[in-house]
């Protein structure tokens, strides 16, 4: 996307070339009759070229739908054409192309979606393409993004529907829940009819459905129940009535058995709602097992994006679950897998990697015994790309699909909290078996194994049983005889199963009371210590008696011990463990030191966004997740907490690989984290991802990749800034202490050090601060235009600052005095405008009593002399706002604000922010953002280098002048710049190439500076 205009910038016919132009075709200009096409446009022109494909552009209402006939127009008359089609008044684009076909892309030009902007990224990149290949590649850019969004949208009304009909005493969740079983049991379905093993017939399902309608009984009864529980769930001989049904392969599995909801339901889907879901979801797509789908087939990588799709917003971002990318994955599996490998084969990873991929013997064997754990499963994109990996490197061991089978049950493990998100990681990793399976024939198809063995429902960070936690609860003799068991259990089917079922869930009984007795064990030494510590006697022969402190220990681990004793009863009582632990169901692996591979992409939740018992509780649990200050804003991302738990599962000499927050490699609350990594690892990898076009999620997202070994690091390790190997690398040695870790190449890490020695910071002199914020921008910003002006004021947004100026303002509701001071009464239109939002200006979260109409973060925002920078920006670039008190631009919390002195100040310090040197510092420790942006906050200007004479210096004031003038001034102030700070000739090179600095960047704006 660096190359696209702002979309928002897109108002009328003649701005859209400029969109030709950045997507790296050729623009021009000739105008057509608004009725060229027969359409009711407002204007159309002729509006660029890719070699024989023409561009067309057209004003008119509804914008896919007029793309569409305007593409269904241009193929019938033979032209190849794309077209793009503005709504001004609904803030829509639409872009069509036309070959022996048509496509269209819909798109919010003011809040477009994720998945939109990654499409135009792809059609910026098939830019450089001309004429029928470029039409060719964006109708399946945009015909299998279609196709995929098509089916998202029909499976998920077609889901509501259902649910809203089911009836009995369910809540609306239940009732989703119950629907979305039996709507996922179809799906899956259709995967296996495309194999042709239901009956040999590829339209089975739409037969089978037609034959019970025209028989005139009831669908869920007559056709769903016995498929389902009479027939994929039985084998052969134990079918009866169901052999109707025809060849139909024993799958196993718990797919095909009742859930608990629907054994308490017992009720029908009515024939209404699977008619709906076969004629509008089902039988208008095309299925494929296979996960590298053409454009317009549905694969099973759906699965997850229907997963996350399913999921409201709300829930998306309180548990942080987003859709990963495949190709993200498979570079992630492999960078982890090389690292993990190469000190057992005595080379560097970039050897281990090419062994692997050679076959090597010596590097495959070590794979077989491999233990993989995602903590955090979602969909199962990282177990399903761990199997393909290394069903890829041990293939020739056995059958495809038996070498599948046996990598789930002895490689592979996974935990969710989400019962529905362990269920369609079930249904990947079963469709990636189908999709191995060499047999054509229904009856030899192998049972599929029971993953709930391996996949377990479950939280990875905090269980209910908190009493156990810092006690060293690990059983040790059980271990191989669960393992043992879980295997049989994973692969049992038919009669077995349940035998096998009940034997594991007997081990796993054993294995939780032998926790529980060693966690008794350890209370009852360390009551026999506190209380031996009391009986002993002082130099002076008096015993040292109970203190309050040791009072208040020794009631702390009664209460432990009377804990351990009930939840023993409780298990002894109850005869099955009441929820998921990693010491009792993988104890296996963590007696042998714990999981060989951590790898996944947990979630990132906010702190606000977790509940408050859940906040005390990480708190507890996890050192580095506890806070460095007050308020949400110093509390962790929960990423931080899934980083300490996966280095407590991970073995010693274990490799971990995690996509997570590029944020936690600045960010002041991973700074405890960042300092034990240092410490405790040896980091292999951490790879910004934000500009990656590998990398992009179906999220606004900004990730980083993790790779690190859970050993001692040794003085001269060096970590790779790139998930491939070969990748230039930094020496760890050099992120000590728990600071921001600036991940930039050795050479400039040293220029940045030559930078910053021997000056104090901007910090040390100057507080950078968040501009005014209104908590309701729908009422204060863009108010009613009759509202009286003395309430009416411009405001700077961070999107209009440039380096010197600025570029537009929006009006501002501000009901202020000249000193900042909120007004006791309000002008009568005002006074009216408020009291009709007094609800809302009263429930704003800033809002502590007073005027209701009080704006926060004033008196900073309007300081007659100001520094201001935008929080998002591709560089740090800064303007001078000066003037009488209260009169000039007010910055909106978009934008940092740094009061000043005097206008010498404000200017001197704004050139100074701007010099190449100063950005190219401030860049290397931004958090990263999309599209080659990056934020600069409080800390990181705060931090910056600030020589004592800097913010007197006339010569840069005048600069500044000059710069808001649109005079080119750059030259002038690095040289300057460079003169304060005594950089050498070397490091003055450097700076000037890093990122962020380049030609593209230089020279002053014109805008308008106050």
């Amino acid at each position: 996307m660096d190359r696209l205009p702002p979309l928002d910038g897109l108002t009328r016919l003649a701005d859209l070339p400029r969109l030709i132009e950045a997507l790296g075709h050729t623009p021009g200009w000739q105008a057509l009759p608004p009725s060229h096409f027969g359409l009711p446009a407002r204007a159309a022109a002729t509006i660029g070229h890719a070699g024989s494909l023409e561009w067309v552009g057209l004003v008119a209402d509804a914008a896919e739908r007029t793309a569409r006939r305007v593409c269904s127009a241009l193929a019938a008359r033979g032209r190849l054409a794309a077209v793009l089609v503005l709504d001004p008044e609904a803030r829509e684009l639409a872009l069509g192309v036309t070959l022996d076909r048509t496509g269209a892309l819909a798109l919010s030009l003011d809040n477009p979606t994720p998945g939109q902007l990654e499409r135009l990224r792809r059609l910026v990149q098939a830019g450089t393409e001309r004429g029928v290949q470029f039409a060719c590649r964006a109708l399946e850019i945009l015909e299998g993004e279609d196709a995929g969004r098509r089916f998202f949208l029909a499976f998920e009304r077609v889901l509501e529907r259902t649910a809203s009909a089911i009836a009995g005493r369910l809540d609306p969740e239940e009732r989703r829940t119950i629907a979305l079983v039996q709507l996922t049991r179809v799906l899956f379905l259709y995967f296996v009819q495309a194999r042709g093993w239901l009956d040999g017939r590829p339209d089975f399902l739409r037969r089978a459905l037609d034959d019970a309608l025209a028989r005139r009984r009831p669908l869920h009864r007559d056709l769903f129940r016995p498929l389902f529980f009479g027939t994929l769930n039985r084998p052969w001989g134990a079918r009866g009535s169901a052999l109707r049904f025809g060849r139909i392969p024993f799958l196993n599995g718990g797919l095909f058995e009742p859930h608990p909801l629907e054994r308490r339901w017992r009720g029908e889907i009515p024939d209404a709602c699977w008619r709906d879901a076969f004629d509008q979801v089902f039988e208008r797509f095309h299925f494929t097992v296979h996960e590298d789908a053409p454009p317009g087939e549905i694969a099973p990588d759906m699965l997850g994006r229907v997963f996350e799709g399913l999921m409201a917003a709300d829930e998306r971002h309180s548990t942080g679950a987003f859709y990963t990318p495949s190709r993200l994955v498979a570079r992630l599996v492999d960078a982890t897998l090389g690292r993990w490998l190469a000190p057992r084969l005595g080379c560097d990873g970039h050897e281990a990697g090419r062994r692997l991929e050679a076959r090597e013997p010596a590097a495959l064997l070590p794979l077989k015994e491999l233990t993989v754990l995602d903590p955090a499963v979602g969909s199962g994109a990282f177990l399903l790309g761990m199997l393909e990996r290394l069903a890829q490197l041990r293939a020739g061991e056995r059958p495809p699909a038996a070498l599948r089978r046996h990598i789930l049950e002895t490689n592979l493990f996974g935990v969710d909290r989400n019962p529905m998100a362990v269920r369609l990681a079930e249904l990947r990793l079963w469709l990636a078996v189908i999709a191995a399976e060499e047999v054509r024939d229904p009856e030899a198809v192998a049972p599929l194994p029971n993953l709930d063995g391996v996949v377990r429902q479950g939280d990875s960070l905090l269980e209910p049983a908190m009493v156990l936690t810092g006690l060293d609860a690990r059983a040790r003799q059980e271990g191989p005889e669960l393992a043992r068991l879980r295997r049989e259990f994973v692969s049992s089917a038919g009669p077995a199963k349940q035998e096998c079922a009940r034997r594991l869930r007997q081990a796993e009984v054993r294995v939780f009371a032998e926790c529980l007795d060693r966690a008794d064990q350890r209370v009852e030494a360390q009551l026999a210590e506190l209380l031996g510590a009391a009986r002993h006697r002082t130099l002076f022969g008096e015993r040292r008696g109970l203190d309050p402190d040791v009072c208040g220990a020794l009631r702390a681990l009664r209460q432990r011990q009377r804990d351990l004793r009930a939840l023993r009863r409780r298990l002894r009582r109850e005869a099955s463990v009441p929820w998921f632990r990693y010491e009792v169901h993988f104890a296996d692996v963590l007696a042998r030191g714990g999981f060989d591979l951590v790898v996944g992409n947990p979630p990132w939740v906010r702190a606000e966004e977790l509940s408050p018992r859940e906040r005390v509780q990480l708190g507890r649990r996890y050192r580095c997740w506890r806070g460095v200050g007050r308020g949400f804003r110093h509390l962790p991302d929960l990423s931080v907490a899934f980083v300490e738990r996966s280095l407590e599962l991970l073995a010693p000499g274990g490799t971990l690989g995690l996509l997570l927050p590029a944020k936690l490699a600045t960010a002041g609350y991973a700074a405890r984290l960042r300092a034990e990594l240092v410490e405790r690892c040896a980091i292999e990898v951490v790879a910004d991802l934000g500009n990656d076009p590998g990398a992009a999620f179906a999220a606004t997202t900004y990730p980083a990749a993790v790779v690190l070994t859970k050993s001692p690091p040794a003085p001269d390790r060096l970590v790779s800034l790139e998930l491939e190997p070969g990748a230039p690398g930094i020496l760890q040695s050099r992120l000590v202490g728990g600071g921001p870790w600036a991940l930039a190449s050795p050479v400039l890490l040293d220029a940045l050090l030559e930078l910053r020695a021997d000056h104090p910071t901007l910090g040390e002199r100057f507080t950078p601060q968040l501009g005014l914020k209104t908590g309701a921008n729908a009422l204060f910003l863009d108010p009613p235009a009759d509202l009286e002006p003395a309430v009416v004021r411009s405001a700077l947004r961070g999107r209009d600052c440039r380096a010197f100026g600025y570029r537009g303002s929006v009006r501002l509701f501000y009901p202020h005095d000249d000193r900042g001071v909120p007004l006791d009464r309000l002008p009568s239109r005002a006074a009216a405008y408020a009291r009709r939002h007094d609800a809302l200006l009263r429930a704003r979260v800033d809002y502590a009593g007073g005027p209701p109409w009080s704006l926060f973060r004033v008196r900073a925002a309007g300081a007659p002399h100001r520094v201001v920078w935008p929080d998002l920006s591709r560089q740090l670039n800064a303007l001078a706002l000066t003037g009488a008190p209260g009169q000039g631009l007010l910055p909106l919390n978009s934008c940092y604000v740094l009061p000043v002195t005097s206008r010498t100040q404000a200017l001197a310090l704004a050139a100074w922010l701007n010099s190449t040197w100063i950005r190219a510092a401030a860049r290397a420790v931004a958090d990263a953002a999309a599209s080659g942006y990056a934020r600069f906050n409080a800390r990181l200007v705060a931090d910056l280098p600030l020589p004592a004479a800097v913010p007197a210096d006339t010569r840069l004031a005048l600069l500044a002048e000059r710069g808001g003038r649109g005079e080119p001034v750059q030259e002038e102030l690095d040289a300057l710049a460079a003169d304060h700070l005594a950089l050498t000739p070397r490091a003055r090179r450097i700076l000037a190439e890093a990122p962020g600095t380049g030609p593209h960047h230089r020279g002053g704006v014109a805008g308008r500076a106050r």
